[in-house]
């Protein structure tokens, strides 16, 4: 539980920092910053089935930080007939923070009721890509909700061998605030 609340600290520092005190940084730069709500599936390494997961993850510059809730081998779609794996019907929940190149490519360490996890994960926005492409810098309050629109892909890898049978890689979609 210290661990968890360290990480929320973390989280809420990194995002007043990243916002407040770093405003006038980054003015020339053409990368979006902001926060990325996402659902999306749960394919994990083990055969329980795939289940589904919701996310939020705020990306800076090089700074980054999230949380995560994943169900294991249901989804509100098709429930699960259960199977003999322990961690059919699991949830799981995490706190991420980490470093990388604003959305396109980030890697987290997380803290949750399973152990230690590290996070490769990348989110994909067509605004994104245009205005650094062409060197614009499109003004929040002028997105549509089609520029909002985000696909999120992650691969994550539990360090504990007890709990490896989480391990799991997400697919989903998502939008940027």
């Amino acid at each position: 539980m210290k661990r968890i609340a360290i990480a929320l600290l973390g989280l809420s520092l990194s995002a007043f920092s990243n916002t407040v005190l770093a405003e006038g940084l980054y003015d020339g730069g053409r990368v979006l910053r902001g926060t990325v709500v996402s659902v999306g599936r749960v394919d994990p390494t083990e055969n329980i089935g795939s289940g589904f997961y919701f996310d939020a993850n705020y990306s800076s510059v090089a700074l980054n930080a999230g949380i995560a809730t994943k169900k294991f081998g249901d989804s509100p779609v098709r429930p699960s007939g259960g199977s003999e794996f322990e961690a059919d019907g699991e949830r799981v929940n995490n706190v991420y923070a980490g470093v990388g190149f604003s959305r396109i490519l980030m890697f987290q360490y997380g803290y949750g009721n399973h152990g230690d996890v590290l996070r490769l994960r990348s989110d994909f926005n067509f605004r994104a890509v245009v205005d650094f492409l062409t060197g614009k810098n499109t003004p929040k309050d002028r997105m549509l909700l089609a520029d909002r629109l985000t696909f999120s892909i992650s691969g994550e890898r539990y360090n504990d061998d007890k709990e490896e049978i989480f391990n799991n890689a997400t697919w989903g979609i998502g939008l940027l605030f």
